[in-house]
């Protein structure tokens, strides 16, 4: 269960001791009472000199989204549409053109037929474009500190390895519940913007906030900014089960989490920017009381939501799930009535064969983040092999970066452990070809996050969210299979140009909103703000 990670969980273990309502059972770190809480999370941040050095916005003052009405063809291309081979739409055009008005694509076609008319046009000869990558679980988390040691002196197992640590994960979970409510705006925004821009640079077009150690209202102003999409929501996680005794220990104030993503889905979701909406999610199935896990259903409900959680993702969970509510986690979720076809589930992959069919039956959508495990000592892949297993079998599966306090691989390098591990795992190299690889950080990924009708492939009707790679250079020179090449040989930095709704918001490293070096510069000094009252 990688979940937000927080990188070994670290970077908020420096944090945590400083708060006064830390208090400490068997040596585990946990939140006291909700009324300790409370004051703890209303703390303000007087006396912070902090300002953000630029306060550009990607869109008008009244938060709409500027409009774009020129007709863009872009020609000379080789284009990989994020088609499943069994539509009537190609996988692939080797020499391609795409016509999009405005912020959707009209037409595409190979250079043998009649080009279509436009105001601009673009020559992407040596160019491979890709559907805008689709990052579903991701945690924005770059608030806490980073101490890494260059010779890994400071390596430790974490609380995800060896089954998991239940109690420890409980108690930071409910922990970082609180961290949002802690930094000032422009903070939480400079801090959203640079972790943000991270993602967008590498290509990402899209993400879902599952949860982060700032506020939805930030990162849904940074993703507006940059001009970039995203879902919103809450860290919530109000419970935590120690590892011993049949009792949870509440955390954190439910009312007051419930309430907050009641509010932020009355602001945030379907926003008028046409690029931010958002959904309710849970940290885990340990971390939530029923009350909370029932109000998640009923809000996505209210709103036709998507919502998320993670579930069945470690070894040790369902024993200590059970150990306090008498039944599995899946189980357990599926006895509140919260499995449905709305729901995506996150690291799944520890149940019986009975919780597997409620999954299936119920149509619930899997992601995972395939090239985050081994970071922590996880052994999500191979204890049963059940991801390999799904994509063997047909089955849609999204991939994602997961979450850290620094950034640690893009949508690139989840497909590509995607597409590797998957066929070595599943002892066959067509368990996960490469355009299968594609498709779940594209089209498997929209449909993750209930956007699969505008987003994930490039095909006519669909929003104009590209990816450009310059297959120019000396690694394609031998290859017929440039989308191989890239994911064997690329990383994030390969990305040339990022276009999200028709317009360009990256291309060579740079956004036309913000310069790179203001966004870090902002960041470093938000950062430091804010862990200058959190920790003394």
């Amino acid at each position: 269960m990688s979940c937000c990670a927080l990188h070994t969980a670290r970077g908020y273990q420096a944090l945590m001791p400083s708060l006064s309502s830390i208090v400490y059972n068997q040596g585990l770190p946990i939140m006291a009472t909700s009324n300790q809480i409370s004051a703890a999370n209303s703390s303000t941040a007087a006396n912070v000199e902090f300002a953000l050095a630029t306060s550009k916005k990607h869109t008008q003052d009244d938060g709409a989204q500027r409009q774009n009405n020129i007709r863009q063809l872009i020609k000379n291309a080789f284009i990989y549409t994020g088609q499943h081979n069994n539509n009537t739409a190609p996988v692939c055009i080797t020499n391609g053109w795409i016509a999009i008005d405005g912020d959707t694509i009209t037409a595409v076609g190979t250079m043998e037929d009649a080009l279509p008319p436009a105001d601009s046009i673009v020559d992407a000869s040596g160019s491979m474009i890709l559907p805008g990558f689709i990052n579903p679980h991701w945690h924005e988390s770059f608030v806490a500190p980073n101490d890494e040691k260059p010779d890994d002196s400071h390596l430790h197992p974490t609380p995800y390895s060896n089954g998991g640590d239940i109690g420890a994960l409980g108690g930071m979970f409910g922990f970082i519940s609180g961290v949002a409510k802690r930094l000032t705006p422009d903070e939480a925004l400079a801090i959203a913007r640079w972790s943000l821009w991270t993602q967008l640079r590498s290509g990402t077009t899209t993400l879902g906030d599952l949860g982060s150690a700032n506020t939805a209202d930030a990162m849904a102003q940074a993703a507006i900014d940059l001009g970039m999409r995203i879902r919103v929501s809450r860290w919530s996680s109000d419970i935590m089960i120690p590892n011993e005794g049949c009792a949870a220990i509440p955390v954190a104030n439910t009312l007051e989490q419930i309430n907050d993503v009641q509010q932020l889905m009355d602001k945030w979701h379907n926003h008028r920017s046409g690029l931010v909406s958002a959904m309710p999610t849970v940290m885990g199935t340990f971390g939530s009381s029923d009350e909370q896990l029932i109000a998640m259903k009923t809000i996505a409900d209210q709103y036709q939501s998507p919502y998320a959680m993670h579930l069945g993702a470690l070894p040790n969970e369902s024993a200590a799930i059970e150990r306090v509510f008498g039944k599995s986690s899946i189980q357990r979720v599926a006895d509140l009535g919260l499995l449905s076809e709305r729901l995506m589930t996150v690291h799944t992959a520890f149940f019986n064969d009975h919780e597997y069919q409620l999954l299936q039956n119920a149509k619930v959508k899997f992601c995972y983040a395939p090239g985050h495990y081994g970071m922590l000592g996880e052994n999500t892949l191979s204890a049963n092999g059940h991801f390999a297993q799904r994509l063997k079998d047909g089955l849609p599966l999204a991939s994602s970066t997961d979450g850290d306090i620094f950034y640690s691989g893009g949508m690139t390098e989840a497909m590509r452990a995607a597409h590797l591990t998957s066929n070595e795992i599943g002892n066959c190299n067509t368990v996960c070809p490469p355009t299968t690889a594609l498709l779940t950080g594209t089209a498997y990924a929209a449909d993750a996050l209930d956007w699969g009708n505008r987003l994930g492939s490039i095909v006519a009707g669909k929003q104009a969210d590209l990816v450009f790679v310059n297959k120019d250079n000396w690694r394609y020179r031998n290859s017929q299979h440039p989308l191989r090449t890239f994911l064997l040989t690329s990383s994030s930095q390969d990305i040339a140009q990022v276009m999200v709704a028709g317009q360009t918001v990256m291309q060579n490293g740079a956004n036309p909103y913000f310069s790179e070096a203001e966004l870090f510069d902002d960041y470093q000094r938000a950062a430091q703000s804010a862990r200058s009252r959190i920790k003394p």
